[in-house]
């Protein structure tokens, strides 16, 4: 693990051990070239969160009051090797489960969510907010991607056990390979899917792009953070065991994308933990 003290997200524990949640980076995005790319998003979004208040109006609770927090740091993952950076995290959060502690990852590009889903209990449904389907069986000659990792989940828990919100992209193939999961469904369905334990995944570019503008794939006719508010509620009123937040792209001065991140987080955290 590597440790960036000015980037550590609020903390109310002093050790893993005492904590009841575990916070983690992983630095991980697959172009080389794209500069900046994801894989600076974890540090921007973890140290925006030192600008939100832990105390949220909506829920009346303070999560660092409810809630043992401690920020680990940053996995190390193998940019030349998406597979194994896969395995890396597995690892990491199987240790974490194991342990009792609730793993909450930031990113990174989404290709890293699929090394927490190969650490679920079995039954675990995943609920992903995306703007894309996720679900192409190969990109560029790999089967690991951050536009294919959900259909290697779907390999893992079953289709029937995946709801997508959100979506608005994708080709031909996956589209019709979406009719075997719960796509972009009514509160009614959400509530019905939602029994169990969830495990949820946030892109960030489920948001428009007018309040989320720095992701590594934006996409017009997004979500507004009152809409997705709405259906976060719903989904962590399931026994949510774990989530992540990826995506994020930092774009120099503007923070925006970075503070809804961390906003993103907070609410969700209020949500399942008070």
């Amino acid at each position: 693990m590597e440790s960036y003290s000015s980037y550590r997200f609020p903390a109310s524990a002093k050790s893993e051990k005492e904590a009841d949640l575990v916070v983690f980076g992983v630095p991980f995005d697959s172009t080389v070239d794209y500069m900046p790319g994801a894989r600076f998003g974890c540090r921007a979004v973890r140290e925006a969160t030192n600008f939100i208040e832990p105390f949220d109006l909506k829920t009346g609770k303070n999560i660092l009051e409810k809630t043992k927090i401690f920020d680990a740091g940053d996995l190390a993952p193998n940019r030349g090797d998406s597979k194994e950076t896969v395995e890396i995290v597995r690892r990491y959060v199987e240790g974490l489960l194991k342990k009792g502690k609730f793993p909450l990852m930031i990113g990174g590009e989404h290709l890293i969510s699929l090394g927490a889903v190969k650490t679920l209990p079995k039954g675990t449904k995943i609920v992903s907010f995306d703007a894309h389907y996720d679900l192409k069986e190969v990109w560029e000659g790999s089967e690991y991607t951050h536009n294919t990792w959900l259909r290697r989940a779907a390999e893992i828990v079953g289709p029937q056990n995946i709801c997508i919100i959100g979506v608005r992209a994708g080709d031909e193939f996956e589209h019709e390979f979406a009719k075997k999961i719960l796509v972009n469904p009514s509160k009614e369905q959400l509530k019905k899917f939602c029994k169990g334990n969830i495990y949820l995944s946030i892109d960030m570019d489920v948001f428009d792009i007018s309040i989320a503008p720095g992701v590594g794939t934006p996409e017009p006719d997004g979500m507004l953070f009152r809409e997705f508010d709405e259906l976060l509620k719903i989904v962590c009123k399931g026994k949510v065991i774990g989530m992540d937040l990826v995506e994020a792209r930092p774009l120099g001065d503007d923070k925006i994308t970075e503070i809804l991140g961390a906003k993103t987080i907070f609410r969700a955290l209020n949500y399942i933990f008070c």
